[in-house]
């Protein structure tokens, strides 16, 4: 294979964001009047792809948005198919925003897990299992943002017994329309890593564990990760129509001690309204690393389709 490099995520990200703003203008230029804000934010559930990441690109003040909100939403989903391909996979998530004036809380949690059973075995293998959850303040001052938040995540199969996520900054609305919001985000990212002692020890060549020569594990990395870096966002907004809304973030962070270590995360939804409370999402995110656990891939892609319920 290859090897990946910087180009590769860079290239499929900003391809995406670019994409979504040219079909924005396009959508926009046919319309001659302004187009009422979409009626659901974007919610992802689909088979254990769930992932939060995703809402702290939501974060400017829009034009026509209400300074007293309480919003509550669920989604949830499932596949299992049997015979010749056995396949089990669960995901859920729940998502809450509360707005007062010039202040809005959020938060969310997700959880995906998965299963599958390889052709001529009795035995299923865990494929997807992991937990999340954020929360965010903001504080709203016209075209200017200063918040701060908060992420966890425990992913087995991202070797991660914790993860923890800090990223306080300042954001600025460059487009505030009823029809388009744009926004950039400038701040600081702490990123704590707690590892599984699995994701640790080397494997060969059948994934089994090598071990020292007295039987004792190997353990090739630090149990633990602190990582300072810089953060730079994009965010945008475009409905559609009454009913649907193209929404994209584009997240670039770069470590301060490890020029070397940086993360590309992107994200592209299209969500439209079913019903009153009832919507579908479709939506694609990539996350990279370039120094992920070893052992580990440094691109993950997520293909997501959801239905979403609001409460509230």
């Amino acid at each position: 294979m290859e090897p990946m490099n910087m180009r590769t995520p860079l290239r499929l990200s900003i391809s995406l964001f670019a994409a979504c703003l040219a079909l924005g203008a396009s959508s926009q230029a046919l319309a001659q009047q302004e187009i009422p804000k979409g009626t659901q934010a974007q919610s992802k559930a689909t088979t254990g792809t769930t992932d939060i990441n995703t809402d702290k690109f939501q974060t400017a003040e829009k034009a026509d948005e209400s300074k007293d909100a309480t919003e509550l939403s669920l989604s949830a989903g499932g596949l299992q198919s049997t015979g010749n391909a056995r396949l089990l996979a669960l995901t859920s998530a729940t998502k809450f925003r509360l707005r007062r004036d010039d202040h809005q809380f959020r938060a969310a949690l997700a959880g995906n897990y998965a299963q599958n059973t390889p052709a001529g075995q009795d035995k299923a293998e865990e494929s997807v299992r992991n937990i999340q959850g954020l929360t965010r303040y903001d504080y709203f001052l016209g075209d200017v943002t200063l918040f701060t938040s908060a992420q966890g995540r425990h992913d087995k199969f991202q070797g991660l017994a914790f993860r923890l996520q800090v990223d306080p900054g300042v954001g600025y609305t460059i487009i505030n329309k009823k029809a388009q919001l744009l926004s950039i985000e400038l701040g600081y990212d702490l990123l704590h890593d707690i590892r599984l002692d699995d994701a640790r020890v080397p494997l060969d060549a059948n994934k089994n564990e090598i071990r020292n020569p007295d039987g004792s594990r190997n353990f090739i990395t630090p149990k633990t990760r602190t990582v300072h870096s810089g953060r730079l966002a994009v965010s945008y907004e475009h409905a559609l129509s009454e009913t649907s809304k193209l929404t994209a973030g584009l997240e670039f962070l770069q470590g301060l001690s490890d020029t070397k270590l940086y993360r590309l995360n992107g994200d592209v939804a299209l969500t439209t309204k079913i019903f009153d409370a009832l919507a579908i999402s479709f939506s694609f995110s990539n996350r990279y690393e370039s120094k992920p656990v070893p052992g580990k891939e440094k691109l993950d892609t997520i293909s997501a389709v959801s239905l979403v319920y609001t409460f509230l």
